[in-house]
């Protein structure tokens, strides 16, 4: 009896901890929306839990933003063979995906992205 309550409490631990760590991207990004954003890669942070692509273009206004990709987790892509060494500072890519709700600012969950001759990227 004592062995089956040490087992429930395990797995109830085991679920309460996955539970925590997995969060929905629908309240930083918005989902209804879709946006394309063509710029050169400033930088590119390939960690977990979410790799960073750092694009600078131009606003609506003409001015230079940086925008911040965000895509799948690094272990995910590193399956798919992609590294930090996937983009290098200077490459121009486009990128699509849902834009940040907050006001001000570029992020971007990606959805898509491609090199400046057309190839896909794929996650």
């Amino acid at each position: 009896m004592q062995r089956l309550i040490g087992a429930l409490l395990c797995i109830a631990t085991a679920v309460t901890y996955e539970a925590k760590a997995h969060h929905a991207q629908a309240p930083f990004f918005d989902q209804d929306r879709t946006v394309e954003v063509r710029g050169t890669v400033v930088r590119w942070i390939f960690r977990n839990p979410h790799p960073v692509l750092e694009i600078e273009a131009e606003n609506e206004q003409g001015q230079k933003v940086v925008w911040a990709v965000q895509f799948a987790p690094a272990t995910v892509l590193a399956k798919r063979g992609w590294t930090d060494g996937t983009f290098k500072p200077g490459d121009v890519v486009v990128a699509s995906g849902h834009p940040s709700r907050a006001p001000g600012t570029y992020g971007l969950e990606q959805r898509a992205i491609e090199r400046a001759d057309g190839s896909p990227l794929v996650p």
